[in-house]
């Protein structure tokens, strides 16, 4: 019985490890939105960067796995609510508080000349899909979708046929980033399960890749599994600057 015993918890062991293909490498992320303050434009707001930017330098020790990236909106139902998108990534939530305990503490004075006011503030779970290949260009570009999870369908069983996609399109010259971004905080009330990340490191780039979907990919088996996994909407994209890189 002992043996039998041993044998059914090492089969549902396996059986566990070998329900999903793929295994997500999580991060965290901050989105900062808002509009400038009167007088005050884009180009104050990469001006302000630079200087947070060296006061982060200063204390490198707990600044450094941050990367910085300001987003300008671009398609949008209203371009009236949102003038820019502040992103600060990080690799987990320890680096992540770090910064939040050391800007709480003594990033005062250079908060209080920012040239923006924030209108919402949202920290978030993200599973990296796919990285964009190719070299970083000054503007890169992103298209954000809110996504509802079909009846069933479990987050790791999208994450699983979004990363069976992104292979078969990357075997096509596809060179597209792709996230799943979740488990919001200050978002309020939200009406979706995740939201979806597409983005390339340059406009031109991006649309290249559009391109090469129609082209090559939209027919594929792995294109057509995603319409069981997920319906998406309400579609949004941004000009990117990195202002920050990690170290």
């Amino acid at each position: 019985m002992k043996n039998l015993l041993i044998i059914l918890l090492t089969f549902s062991v396996y059986l566990s490890a070998e329900e999903y293909e793929f295994e997500p490498t999580p991060n965290k992320a901050e989105y900062y939105s808002g509009n400038f303050n009167k007088g005050k434009d884009i180009n104050d707001l990469y001006k302000w960067a630079d200087k947070f930017v060296e006061w982060t330098d200063d204390r490198s020790e707990v600044w450094n796995e941050m990367e910085t990236v300001i987003f300008t909106p671009y398609y949008s139902n209203d371009l009236q609510a949102t003038d820019f998108v502040w992103l600060n990534l990080h690799p987990n939530s320890s680096s992540q508080y770090r910064t939040v305990e050391n800007w709480a503490k003594y990033g005062g004075k250079l908060f209080s000349t920012i040239p923006i006011t924030n209108s919402r503030v949202t920290e978030v779970w993200q599973w990296p899909v796919s990285s964009p290949d190719g070299e970083i260009s000054e503007m890169g570009f992103v298209r954000f979708t809110d996504c509802n999870l079909m009846e069933d369908v479990s987050m790791r069983e999208a994450f699983d046929a979004y990363k069976r996609f992104a292979i078969k399109a990357k075997s096509t010259g596809d060179t597209m980033g792709r996230k799943m971004i979740m488990s919001p905080v200050g978002a309020g009330d939200v009406d979706f399960d995740f939201v979806y990340s597409l983005y390339a490191n340059s406009p031109s780039e991006y649309g290249k890749n559009v391109d090469n979907y129609g082209e090559n990919l939209m027919d594929t088996p792995e294109a057509e599994a995603l319409n069981n996994i997920a319906e998406c909407g309400n579609g949004r994209s941004y000009t990117t600057v990195r202002v920050k890189e990690a170290k």
